[in-house]
């Protein structure tokens, strides 16, 4: 990876929808040779995939909370349910295995306070595998 890779990067980071023509422009090189190294990148894995970033708010999500889970680790079962559960709840935006006290990090949106209350309470803490669970709301996003 070279100075143009990471300018590429750093471009398509910002707005990975520009025309091939737009992208050269802004990283000096011609069309053909930014879209061959954008394959390149996608060959070699630096860029796993294109997607989009949703406005959580104009969804009605007005509420965004980092909850840390601890797992019955001891059932490797329960552990691989809990899993399965956060890939498919569509309140949970990412889930991460951490190190430390707690086993994941939970990201979850909710249309308020209320409706993340009933999710940790009625949802999240209801399942067999999940021992405990400690929540931050979020209060502003500074970088993203």
């Amino acid at each position: 990876m070279d100075k143009f890779d990471a300018a590429i990067i750093d471009a398509l980071q910002a707005n990975s929808r520009q025309s091939w023509v737009r992208l050269g422009e802004q990283v000096n090189l011609s069309p053909s040779a930014c879209q061959r190294r954008v394959e390149a990148l996608q060959n070699a894995g630096v860029i796993e995939r294109f997607t989009l970033t949703l406005n959580e708010k104009a969804l009605g999500h007005k509420v965004k909370a980092f909850v840390a889970v601890t797992v019955d680790r001891q059932n490797p079962k329960l552990a691989e349910s809990f899993r399965r559960w956060a890939v498919v709840h569509r309140q949970v935006k990412a889930c991460h295995m951490i190190s430390g006290i707690s086993d994941y990090m939970l990201e979850v949106v909710a249309t308020d306070l209320e409706a993340l209350g009933h999710f940790l309470e009625s949802e999240l803490l209801d399942l067999e595998s999940v021992k405990d669970a400690s929540s931050s709301i979020v209060l502003g996003r500074i970088k993203s």
